[in-house]
């Protein structure tokens, strides 16, 4: 009878995972004891994973893509001879470093320290024509950030909170409210956003018993919650989590109630504007008697008011009503600012 195969498990997954990620960064082959060590596992568990490689991970004519080569405790598995890697060629490498470009708000975080070492391995790699050709890049590839949030003051919580997103590890956050109060929470962390120049944690909350955002920036401390065995506290990352689906909808990361919003465009330097730009996935513009209607459907309000400030006199509210009185409230206020001034 043909023995049954242990049923893999998602932990499992991402080791193996990892194991063929890493191959394509190890053209020389990666050692079986290396492997047992950075992945915490045991000789055992190893040999059923590269058999599980070697079965499963082949390619159109069914050949392993992967290849265990030296005896005894020389062994290692590498890539096919048939997959080495490809050398990157220059153009790869320069979209590359225009989006780190993007990334600088980063600077000072463990964050920028890992792509910064990414980049510096990649780089020494590279042919000396391919060095030479690149040698202006931080002058051919610039990026300008709008108000970006700086976080090097906040590294040592960056590196708890990536490690707790790797290994699903539950976390104590003491978090600050925009005026300073603010509350405990035991949260199991989801997802690390970046919106607007700015970092958010999204997962669930036991304290809120719900998915929340939390900004990095208020987070006043941040530590592991162990177990009675002082290993740290895991969680089960739900299957059908989506931070895309979590956000469809949103204008911005705040939620609200889902509200259809109709604006009326003034001008049409600002009509080219906005339509030059997905404002929202549901916007959509119609003429109405010589001016323009833009229309969404979004959950929740509280970003849309600070852009359609932003704006100015060039964009009025038209529904709904509390949209329209609140953002009318504002411009009186800024106007009796300037009539006292």
């Amino acid at each position: 009878m043909k023995k049954l195969r242990r049923k893999p498990t998602y932990g499992a997954a991402i080791r193996l995972a990892r194991i063929a990620s890493e191959l394509f960064s190890k053209p020389y082959g990666w050692s079986f004891e290396a492997i047992e060590n950075s992945l915490e596992i045991s000789g055992r568990t190893l040999a059923r994973y590269v058999s599980v490689l070697r079965s499963d991970l082949v390619d159109s004519r069914g050949s392993p893509l992967v290849e265990v080569v030296g005896t005894g405790a020389a062994r290692k598995l590498r890539l096919a001879s048939s997959m080495k890697a490809q050398e990157p060629s220059s153009y790869q490498v320069a979209l590359l470093y225009f989006s780190m470009t993007v990334l600088k708000f980063l600077e000072g975080t463990v964050l920028e320290e890992g792509v910064e070492g990414l980049w510096e391995k990649l780089y020494q790699n590279l042919t000396l024509t391919q060095q030479t050709r690149l040698s202006d890049l931080q002058r051919k590839f610039y990026a300008v950030l709008y108000a970006p949030k700086d976080y090097a003051a906040f590294s040592d919580q960056l590196d708890i909170i990536l490690r707790a997103l790797l290994d699903q590890s539950r976390l104590k956050v003491d978090y600050a409210g925009l005026t300073g109060e603010g509350n405990v929470h035991d949260f199991d962390p989801y997802s690390l956003i970046a919106y607007r120049g700015g970092l958010y944690l999204l997962g669930h909350s036991h304290r809120t018993n719900a998915i929340i955002y939390l900004a990095i920036e208020r987070i006043r401390s941040v530590n592991f919650i162990r177990q009675d065995d002082g290993k740290p506290a895991r969680f089960i990352y739900p299957r059908g989590f989506d931070p895309a689906v979590h956000t469809q909808g949103t204008f911005g990361i705040v939620e609200g109630p889902e509200t259809r919003v109709e604006l009326k465009i003034h001008n049409e330097q600002t009509v080219a504007y906005v339509r030059s730009r997905t404002i929202h996935r549901t916007q959509r513009f119609t003429r109405r008697r010589g001016s323009t209607i833009m229309t969404m459907d979004i959950r929740g309000t509280t970003e849309l008011a600070n852009w359609i400030m932003s704006m100015g006199a060039w964009i009025e509210v038209l529904k709904p009503l509390s949209l329209r009185s609140d953002i009318a409230k504002r411009h009186a206020e800024a106007a009796r600012l300037y009539r006292a001034g």
